[in-house]
């Protein structure tokens, strides 16, 4: 039986995405899984190449051409156990003198493959290979796990998933969240890793493409858009850790943990994005508001992590009036309380 399907929301034309399609096929060749292709470029070259083309490729259109729609209808398609999200930028290979592992035969408390992944830039080439594993027994163990060995690249996202888990967690995403920022990858990537364990299949090289993350004299700008481009201000960069702290605090509620392994992810994420934010706010309080300074002060000075997590939403409503409102509509979506 067929296990894997690769999905990939494909926006560029047929020059500047062929390599990544070309590389899926012979994968998907190799290793008899299955790629889907959403294709919102509108280039009728691009569609004429690969529409009906191959046996193992689904190529649809969607209705709309937004990216997070364009990732639905890639997934809506999916049919397999596992799938592997792909960016149209990036290439896929597999190893012929390498066993790859059995997605069939994962314990159940295995719920990521990662490949091998080459960090490259088309400038410098290959930056950084990561191999590394999400092998602690504790949710909360593996955020912090994650958190230490991610060296600053969120390569990660692009693993082989259980495709409900995925699919659960990309839904609510879609669904419910109050922004659908591009920026929210990282706090996926954190949720995904206290949902379970991640192996790495080294007979898998993913080759990542940096793209405008490259260069650290466009990284700010290419963060500011991420913000922009979800409807918030050109402050919210200064709220990047609290709103990650906030998103993943959700996305934990939705996950299916026992009651314990939860509290132990959402404590670690408080330590990990809540004290950053805090300390950033100490740092450069004239960065911010006030009220937001006080807030954060408080937040600080509060032991109940539940207390702290409603008062983050109140100052998350300074960065934009009625996103707490929003966040609280995300709280019950995914299936918690405020």
């Amino acid at each position: 039986m067929t296990q894997l399907t690769l999905c990939m929301p494909s926006n560029r034309n047929l020059q500047h995405s062929a390599s990544a399609i070309e590389t899926a096929l012979i994968y998907a060749d190799k290793r008899d899984c299955r790629l889907v292709v959403s294709d919102n470029s509108g280039d009728p070259q691009k569609r004429a190449r690969y529409e009906n083309c191959h046996p193992r490729l689904t190529y649809v259109v969607p209705d709309g051409d937004g990216g997070l729609q364009n990732m639905a209808s890639a997934l809506s398609k999916v049919e397999t156990p596992f799938l592997m999200p792909m960016g149209d930028d990036d290439e896929i290979y597999g190893l012929d003198d390498k066993q790859p592992l059995d997605l069939s035969a994962l314990p159940g408390d295995v719920i990521g493959i990662r490949p091998q992944t080459f960090v490259w830039t088309n400038e410098k080439g290959v930056q950084q290979v990561d191999r590394f594993s999400i092998t602690a027994d504790d949710a909360g163990g593996r955020l912090l796990e994650y958190n230490g060995k991610a060296n600053g690249n969120n390569g990660l996202y692009y693993s082989m998933y259980r495709s409900d888990l995925f699919k659960g967690l990309f839904s609510l995403f879609s669904d419910a969240h109050p922004t659908h920022g591009g920026y929210c990858d990282w706090a996926l990537s954190f949720a995904f890793c206290a949902a379970g364990k991640f192996l790495t299949d080294t007979s898998t090289v993913y080759r990542y493409d940096l793209g405008r993350w490259a260069s650290s004299s466009k990284l700010e700008a290419a963060k500011t858009s991420l913000y922009l481009q979800a409807g918030l201000p050109d402050t919210a960069e200064h709220f990047s850790a609290l709103l990650r702290f906030i998103d993943v605090h959700v996305f934990l509620v939705s996950l299916p943990l026992p009651d314990a392994q939860r509290r132990t992810a959402q404590m670690a994420n408080a330590r990990l994005a809540l004290r950053t934010f805090l300390h950033e706010v100490t740092k450069t309080p004239d960065q911010y508001d006030p009220e937001v300074v006080y807030l954060a002060e408080l937040t600080g000075q509060t032991p109940d992590l539940d207390t702290a997590f409603q008062i983050s939403l109140l100052i998350i409503d300074r960065l934009q009036e009625g996103l707490a409102e929003k966040y609280v509509r995300f709280m019950k979506a995914a299936g918690g309380a405020v």
